[in-house]
């Protein structure tokens, strides 16, 4: 088009021998301006088109070795296909990668990293902004898996991942993404938090993804699916509260029947929320057995501590609502050491792991805990020792008082 533009011009000045002498240096002028806008133009797409295609040749190589990964254990994804969500399935997939030299966790953290050196040589290089990279293999349910590629250079972390599904026992390639990480840190407690930038007002997944390095004793694992994965962080506050046989009026009991009773019959109390405003008269007995499944208290302690009619013997329960309910993306838990009291109880130093703010050790507690011969357990009591001041337990919330349910719901 400027070729084009410029040789018309040229024509019409020609025309016109008057006009080509009066304007012949603008003219000039004007032809070097034009030739220097079309080179430059010119270079600045041949960048654009060779940027494109590195990134493009990029991704597919991502592909390619991220499929290779997953065939590794091609067989054991046929094999055991049943049971591809289970502890004793993953932990032979992450063998298997540790065979062939990956360094290779479970997305839940629940197995100690493999070839975690390979991890933690990448982390103490970057943090001296020196060059250097690795891989991590990230295994998730149904055999899916993550490969993660992380180089450093200037104190910069530039992330390549690419996610492999599984179809007609193949595995598939099915998702890619690079970036430069907003935010990186390796903590002292060995978990690596990396951040890919949200702009405000964001409505997805957050950036943040932690792995747990370095290596956590397998009892302390056991003891926490055992006794407090179950009951977590989330839509209750027992590990976030200080309290005991004596002092408990802070606990929600409300909160701990909805958790206990999917703890107890493993699934969800059948009242539903209906989007905030439902009512219901739960039974007395069935609301205290489950309380009392896991907690000391008896009828009169869990009475105070909610709306009871002893009239009809029943508890009034509100499912929370569209006002309380909970932040989704809350910690999880990590019970990093344990003891045996001379009672026959166990005290547990529980830690939360707060992705999203990249904090490995949100809220730490000590949880005692009453085994019982038969196998069931009860919570006696919780201590707060530590909080990280970034923290402060900020994905909870209380459920609304009484005034606040009328004023949201007193139009239903």
């Amino acid at each position: 088009m400027l070729l084009e533009k410029m040789q018309q011009y040229w024509m019409s000045i020609l025309k016109n021998k008057k006009i080509f002498t009066k304007n012949y240096y603008k003219c000039k002028i004007l032809t070097v301006i034009l030739i220097i806008l079309m080179v430059f133009t010119g270079c600045r797409q041949e960048r654009i088109t060779e940027k494109v295609q590195k990134k493009e040749t990029v991704e597919s190589a991502m592909y390619a070795e991220a499929k290779e990964t997953a065939q590794i254990f091609q067989n054991i994804y046929i094999q055991e296909k049943s049971e591809l969500n289970t502890l004793k399935t993953k932990r032979k997939i992450i063998n298997c990668l540790k065979m062939q030299g990956y360094a290779a966790v479970d997305r839940d953290n629940q197995i100690d990293m493999v070839n975690s050196e390979k991890v933690e040589k990448f982390c103490k290089a970057a943090e001296k902004e020196e060059q250097a990279a690795v891989d991590i293999v990230v295994v998730f349910d149904e055999g899916e898996i993550i490969q993660y590629h992380l180089e450093s250079m200037d104190g910069k972390v530039d992330v390549r991942l690419c996610q492999v599904e599984w179809k007609d026992n193949n595995p598939q390639a099915e998702y890619y993404d690079e970036y430069e990480a907003y935010a990186w840190k390796y903590t002292e407690k060995g978990y690596l938090f990396i951040e890919e930038y949200r702009p405000p007002g964001f409505d997805g997944a957050p950036g943040e993804t932690g792995f747990r390095v370095q290596p956590l004793n397998e009892t302390c694992r056991e003891l926490n699916r055992k006794y407090v994965m179950p009951l977590g962080y989330t839509l209750n506050n027992l590990l976030i509260t200080n309290w005991d046989e004596q002092n408990y009026t802070e606990l929600d009991f409300y909160d701990l029947y909805e958790k206990m009773y999917h703890m107890k019959y493993g699934k969800q109390v059948s009242y539903e929320a209906n989007f905030g405003g439902a009512e219901y008269e739960v039974p007395e007995d069935e609301f205290e057995e489950v309380l009392q499944t896991y907690l000391p208290f008896d009828s009169t302690e869990i009475e105070k501590g909610t709306f009871y009619n002893c009239d009809d013997k029943t508890f009034r329960y509100r499912p929370r609502g569209l006002y309380d309910c909970e932040f989704p993306y809350e910690p999880y838990p990590e019970v990093i050491s344990y003891e045996k009291l001379h009672d026959g109880t166990l005290k547990l130093t529980i830690e939360a792991v707060w992705e999203i703010r990249m904090l490995d050790q949100a809220i730490t507690s000590e949880l005692i805990i009453k085994p019982m011969k038969d196998g069931s357990f009860q919570y006696l009591s919780n201590k707060v020792i530590k909080s990280d001041q970034n923290a402060n337990a900020g994905w909870y919330m209380p459920r609304l008082t009484e005034e606040e349910w009328k004023a949201n719901y007193s139009n239903n």
